[in-house]
Order: structure tokens, then sequence, then C-alpha cells
């Protein structure tokens, strides 16, 4: 059997040429890391013992515990088992104490959820605005009221004025704190059909 090779060859060279966008995704976040230490602490060896023994440990234990994939799930689980081998092995880890520890666990708990691997996000955004300017079917009489909404009471021009301002010759209340004060009760949300379980990262701690 023999394969497409122009066709593989044009898949290869596609994706090299998103790797700069995925590096400077990676830079970013990197520059966020160290702009967030550096607003903690100003001690070095701690920056270091955080980005070097900690992140990589807390990155790869949720990754292991999101992915539903068997095969990368045993690779997260056995990279995040070296990195808390180099974690636990390292001399400020029983240095800290208990209550810095888990604090310090906390903190790379939240700054490793900010690191997103895919752009489904912002694709998924894009996907719903191209739908709902390019379908045949335009928008809905309820969008269309919203928007008119929006563009009357609530866009100003550089002198500060609304458009309802300007025609009725006085100011109303504020659009969003109006719908703020006469929306009532958020609708509860719907009920998951899969068991959700606790992150049991921010209490994990270490052996002294």
């Amino acid at each position: 059997m023999r394969y497409n090779t122009n066709k593989a060859k044009s898949a290869i060279d596609a994706f090299g040429q998103q790797i700069p966008s995925f590096a400077q995704g990676i830079h970013a976040w990197w520059r966020w890391v160290s702009q967030a230490l550096n607003a903690k602490t100003d001690d070095i060896k701690l920056q270091q013992w955080v980005v070097e023994r900690l992140l990589p440990w807390t990155y790869w234990h949720q990754q292991a515990a999101l992915t539903k994939h068997c095969e990368l799930k045993l690779a997260y689980q056995a990279a995040a088992s070296q990195a808390y081998d180099r974690l636990i092995e390292h001399p400020l880890t029983q240095q800290l104490d208990a209550v810095a520890r888990q604090q310090w666990v906390k903190w790379a708990d939240w700054i490793c959820t900010k690191y997103q691997r895919t752009s489904s996000a912002v694709e998924g955004r894009n996907w719903y605005l191209s739908r709902l300017h390019h379908t045949s079917r335009g928008f809905s009489a309820k969008s269309l009221s919203v928007l008119t909404v929006i563009h009357n009471f609530d866009l100003k021009r550089a002198d500060g004025t609304t458009a309802a301002q300007r025609l009725f010759g006085y100011s109303f209340e504020n659009l969003f704190e109006w719908v703020v004060d006469h929306m009532g009760e958020l609708p509860r949300p719907r009920q998951s059909s899969f068991t959700q379980s606790s992150n049991p990262l921010p209490r994990l701690t270490f052996p002294a």
C-alpha cells in the first residue's frame, strides 16, 4: 500500500507554520508566571523552586486528572510522578513550613489552570459569530431587539451622550445597572450527567 506522501508533507508543513503561534502562547504564559512570581516574592531561590520543581508537578498532575485518553493518562501520570520525586528531593521543599507550602501549591494550581493548550474557546466564539453574521437566517427578533436597546441606550458619542438621550432630551439610567436591578434571580445551572470531583491538588501536602 502506498501512502500519499504529498498530502502527508502538506499536513506537516501546515502544522509547522503553526509552531510560532504556539510558541508565542507559551512565551506569554511564562512571562505572566515570571511577573506574578516577582510580585509575590523576591526570593530568587524560592522562585527557582516554584518554576523548576513545583510547577512541573502541578501541571502534569492537572493534565493526568483532565485527560480521558488511557495512554495519555498513563504518560501524564508518569510525568507527574517523576516531577513529584524531583520536588520532594529539593531541600527547599522540606524547609518550608506546612502553611507556606500549601499556599504555594494553591498558587501553582491557580497559575497552571491559566495555561490553555487549545484554542477551542476562541474557535468556538469565532464559529458562533460566523454563524450569527453569515447565516441566511440572519439575526433573530430577540437579538435585534437587544442590539437596538444597546445601540440606543448604551453606546455613547465622544460627548458622552446616547442616542436616546439626544432624542428625548434627558438622561436615562445606566443600562447595565438597570438590567441587574430588574433581572431577578438567575436560573440554577443544569445538572451535569457527569460526576464532578473536586480538585485534590490544593489539599495535597508534602511529607516532612
